[in-house]
C-alpha cells in the first residue's frame, strides 16, 4: 500500500463511522507492459471495488486518487460530512488535482 487515510463519515442526526480510504501499488496486470492496474479501497462506501487499470503506472495510480475522490465528494454532495478524529472537517478539496492541463498550440 502506497498511500491510506483515516477519517470517520457523518450524516446529520447520526452518529459518526470510520472510513478509511487505501491506494495500493500499481502493478503491471498482464504480459502487456502497457496495461497497469492500482488497487483501492473506499470502506465502507464501496467494498466491491475493481483495481483501476490504466496505460501506465502512474495512469493507473491517478484514476485511483480520482476515484477515491470521487466517492468521498459524493459522500459530501448526499449531505454527508467528512471529518478528522477530533472533529474537524476533512479538506477534500487540498487533496484534489486542482490544475487544468493547457490545449497545444
Amino acid at each position: 500500500m502506497i498511500a491510506r487515510v483515516e477519517l470517520f463519515g457523518r450524516h446529520p442526526g447520526e452518529d459518526r463511522f470510520p472510513v478509511i480510504v487505501e491506494i495500493g501499488n500499481p502493478y503491471c496486470a498482464t504480459e502487456n507492459p502497457s496495461e497497469w492496474a492500482c488497487p483501492i479501497s473506499v470502506t465502507p462506501f464501496r467494498t466491491d471495488l475493481h483495481d483501476m487499470h490504466g496505460s501506465d503506472s502512474l495512469q493507473a495510480l491517478c484514476l485511483a486518487i480520482g476515484l477515491a475522490l470521487k466517492l468521498l465528494d459524493g459522500f459530501r454532495v448526499d449531505g454527508g460530512r467528512l471529518e478528522f478524529d477530533d472533529g474537524e472537517e476533512f479538506p477534500l478539496e487540498s487533496y484534489s488535482f486542482s490544475f487544468k492541463i493547457s490545449a497545444e498550440q
